[in-house]
């Protein structure tokens, strides 16, 4: 493993309180590198988002808050990385950087093919329709995790797991009364 993936992190949510007052870098663009980047704002007034690839994909109006909020907008890619003394070292097309933390705001694939080949009603976004208990619209097909809408969290993906292994179980004996032999 490269030293400097130590310093990479994924929830601001999870550990944002460890970079209290350092300085942060955010890899992505749109609305996710946005959402990341003014969430994180909350954290540290000294905030970078960085592009992965050319320019940003923002609107006037993030592009127009980010910069009343004090957030540094940087052009893509990054050319190099390293890690000195405990921080990232960014290097991009026009400057280099040092991170206490590089956070990815790259959004995620959600993997709905399955859901969708049995039947399954998909948000506009592709995510799993379900209901309280997890169940879609086929009966006896439950989702639960990052394919379905919500926060993308580990804790909240094991919570509906467990939400949906509870209605499985509980659906199953009001079929059959499940008894053990």
């Amino acid at each position: 493993m490269k030293p400097w993936l130590a310093a990479f992190c994924y929830c601001p949510v999870c550990d944002g309180y460890e970079v209290t007052d350092k300085p942060v870098g955010v890899l992505g663009t749109g609305t996710k590198g946005f959402k990341e980047a003014v969430f994180l704002r909350s954290y540290t007034k000294d905030l970078t988002l960085i592009s992965p690839e050319g320019v940003h994909d923002l609107s006037e109006a993030e592009t127009s808050s980010l910069a009343h909020l004090g957030i540094r907008m940087e052009v893509g890619p990054i050319a190099s990385s390293d890690l000195d003394n405990d921080m990232m070292r960014i290097t991009t097309p026009t400057e280099t950087y040092s991170f206490a933390s590089l956070y990815a705001a790259l959004g995620s694939d959600i993997c709905s093919e399955l859901a969708s080949q049995v039947g399954a009603r998909l948000s506009e976004e592709g995510c799993v329709t379900v209901d309280s208990h997890q169940r879609t619209t086929v009966r006896g097909f439950y989702a639960a995790g990052d394919v379905v809408a919500g926060l993308d969290q580990i804790s909240n993906a094991m919570g509906q797991a467990g939400v949906a292994a509870t209605a499985i179980r509980n659906d199953l004996g009001e079929q059959a009364p499940l008894v053990r032999c």
